[in-house]
């Protein structure tokens, strides 16, 4: 069954509300745009949302709040109301100013964005979209479909054709009192403070542009009806947020030396917001100067947030308030006097004013105690751990490849561990960066490990003997100094062997410098057959070796020890190239230190070395071949 077409007005009223409809994406781009990517998709996710829950309660109670049989001006019955039961046209106006409370809760999105918790959000969208937006507007807009104001605001004259102050103001108005809640994004200011660019300025502007189209609906679908007065109206809203724009990037061209993108993208809404107010009532050249101030009181607004510390992401208090505010009033000033419905400049301008007053006053007012409260029981702010993940992950555990990669590097350098190459899916945006920084990664370790690798060569150059490989006289007696630290602790008992090759010279002299070489490198693998694990074994230079025993039980262990010297140099060695073998020996100079009776004289490391040297003279004296123990030694 098919219904009775729909009348000329209904069908502009429907497809303007599309137009309105379509700023939710330009508001979804432009926010989403102007953050960070860790929290782009909490941004987006909070613009679908807060427009299903204004649509939502607009119809069950906004609706009648705002434009039910009112109550001395003030507020709506609250009746129950079938629209299956009105009228085509009436339909067409509730979808149509659903949308228009949908724009006023989504104005606040960009303004706490990447510090707020989306809990908290929904909140803010619920108190905005069923309380704060109906009743504000009932005093403005009440009897709108009749064509008579029955509002207080309204029936005083007030002015606001389109929402300047209805839909812009109160929407900013909540977006001061949230941000005054939470406070700025950790780093936005204090001594360090920066700005925080937007990851994907591109797709601001393009936000811009769509809600430049959807401006076109806003204010051309107001006149509720198909009127000869929509061209002009478009007109004046394309004017306007032209002039906005070039004002913006003019001012801020002049004082930073570049045009600035923020100012220049909140200078065109700065102008589409401050025409709303009085689009169908003036002219292309007062449209242009509305819009020319509208971009210049945003750029002064942005600066004075900043110098009041307010951080406020998107620029929607400037763009909406204070251009919402500069429109209403601009109504008085720029209008012609006989359409005036005050009559006169200055009485118009006094109705606009207290207008501005009042509707901030309950709107900010009761918003901000709300929040306040609110906020004591349920925190509105993330915590710090989370703003610095980003609320796509804290809040909705949501992640990109970028983000993954960020987030494995951020933990490398937290905790310095980057001995694991970062993994991210391929043929990702991130996976070409991932591969770059694996590489780096890579020659990292390898440059690492080249740098350990010298070090751990300059190291042993300058303790062990090139030759040998046994310990230089440096280590030795760093070894020894330790040695004497533990007995002198552990009231143990060591011993100092001092070794000195016989018939060593002979030997080099026969068959040269590289025989001899030879030689010594076979004794150094004697000398470590002979001693235990714990024991130092040391070339000092020449043909003269030492090792330092310990964890001795006395003297006797000592001598033992000098006695397999002796026996293991006394056994032949054979030399390379040579038929026949040649036989060496060695004299052992003995000195033990420590023990219960040990005095401190007797554990000077010079006096042990200076001991163990002349007993071994002693056993060159004695015929070689032997050992001599030092007289200074402990008694067995």
């Amino acid at each position: 069954m098919t219904g009775a077409a729909l009348s000329q007005d209904a069908t502009w009223i429907l497809l303007t509300s599309f137009l309105v409809a379509l700023m939710q994406a330009g508001f979804t781009c432009l926010e989403s745009g102007f953050v960070r990517e860790k929290n782009s998709i909490n941004v987006a996710i909070k613009n679908l949302l807060d427009f299903c829950i204004s649509s939502i309660l607009f119809a069950v109670l906004g609706y009648q709040i705002m434009f039910g049989q009112t109550t001395g001006g003030w507020f709506g019955t609250i009746a129950p109301v079938r629209m299956d039961a009105q009228t085509p046209d009436m339909v067409a106006f509730f979808i149509f100013q659903l949308m228009f409370c949908g724009t006023a809760a989504t104005i606040i999105s960009g303004a706490v964005s990447e510090r707020m918790r989306f809990s908290g959000y929904m909140i803010v969208t619920m108190l905005t979209a069923g309380l704060f937006y109906p009743l504000a507007g009932h005093w403005v807009w009440n009897g709108l479909p009749s064509g008579e104001a029955t509002g207080w605001l309204g029936q005083m004259g007030f002015v606001d054709f389109a929402g300047s102050t209805v839909v812009h103001s109160i929407g900013g108005w909540v977006a001061l009192s949230a941000i005054l809640v939470i406070g700025p994004r950790i780093g936005r200011f204090g001594p360090n403070g920066r700005r925080i660019e937007g990851h994907n300025l591109p797709m601001a502007v393009l936000g811009v542009f769509l809600l430049w189209f959807g401006f076109f609906g806003f204010n051309g679908g107001s006149t509720l009806a198909l009127s000869d007065a929509v061209p002009r109206i478009v007109m004046n809203t394309a004017l306007a947020g032209a002039a906005g724009g070039l004002a913006g990037m003019t001012l801020s061209w002049a004082f930073s030396r570049h045009p600035q993108i923020d100012r220049i993208v909140n200078g065109v809404v700065a102008g589409l917001v401050s025409i709303c107010a009085g689009c169908h009532m003036v002219g292309e050249r007062e449209a242009l100067i509305i819009g020319l101030v509208a971009g210049a009181i945003v750029v002064g607004a942005m600066w004075l947030l900043e110098q009041a510390e307010i951080d406020d992401v998107i620029g929607a208090v400037p763009s909406h308030l204070a251009a919402g505010i500069w429109g209403t009033l601009a109504v008085a000033l720029f209008a012609p006097v006989e359409s005036l419905p005050a009559g006169g400049v200055l009485a118009q301008l006094e109705i606009q004013a207290l207008g501005v007053v009042a509707v901030g006053a309950f709107t900010f007012g009761s918003s901000y105690v709300l929040f306040r409260l609110i906020d004591m029981v349920l925190p509105f702010r993330v915590s710090a751990a989370d703003e610095r993940i980003g609320l796509n992950v804290a809040e909705h555990r949501a992640t990109t490849s970028i983000l993954d990669l960020i987030t494995q590097m951020d933990h490398q350098t937290r905790h310095g561990d980057f001995s694991r190459p970062v993994v991210v899916e391929p043929e990702t945006e991130a996976s070409r960066i991932a591969v770059f920084y694996n590489a780096v990664l890579d020659r990292f370790h390898t440059e690492t490990r080249r740098r350990h690798e010298a070090l751990e060569r300059m190291v042993e150059l300058a303790n062990v003997d090139a030759l040998t490989g046994l310990a230089n006289r440096r280590r030795f007696f760093d070894g020894l100094g330790r040695g004497v630290a533990r007995v002198r602790r552990t009231k143990g008992v060591s011993a100092l062997l001092y070794v000195d090759l016989d018939g060593f010279k002979p030997v080099n002299d026969t068959h040269g410098h590289e025989g001899g070489d030879i030689l010594l490198k076979q004794v150094a693998a004697r000398l470590l057959s002979v001693t235990r694990e714990t024991d130092m074994v040391a070339r000092l230079g020449g043909d003269e070796f030492a090792l330092l025993v310990e964890d001795l039980d006395d003297a006797r262990g000592a001598r033992s020890a000098a006695e397999k010297v002796i026996a293991t140099l006394s056994e032949p060695f054979t030399l390379d190239g040579l038929d026949e073998p040649v036989t060496i020996g060695a004299s052992v100079g003995v000195a033990v230190f420590g023990g219960k009776g040990a005095d401190e004289a007797s554990l000077d490391i010079e006096s042990i070395v200076r001991r163990a040297d002349d007993a071994m003279y002693d056993a060159k004296l004695a015929g070689k071949g032997t050992w001599k123990m030092a007289a200074e030694a402990v008694p067995a």
